[in-house]
């Protein structure tokens, strides 16, 4: 695990020397990497959002699970009675 943490550090570090020093002048540097940033931040919202919505589905399921084990349980408890 942490020789992949390793790898993505060098992979961003080296992208961004290579954005440093390539033969780009300050204001079109500026405004790739602001592009990039908010690109990667629209990517990173959309998959948070998906996730959360995976888990409250997920979430929803374990309650109704839940829901109607504690109906069978009572049932059989009447029952039993």
């Amino acid at each position: 695990m942490k020789e992949i943490m390793y790898f993505m550090l060098g992979a961003v570090v080296g992208a961004t020397l290579a954005l440093l020093f390539a033969p780009e002048s300050g204001k079109d540097l500026r405004a790739n990497i602001q592009a990039t940033a908010e690109k990667d931040a629209a990517k990173l919202q959309a998959e948070w959002q998906a996730a959360m919505a995976r888990t409250n589905e997920r979430l929803e399921q374990m309650q109704a699970d839940l829901k109607q084990a504690l109906q069978r349980a009572s049932e059989q408890e009447e029952g039993a009675a």
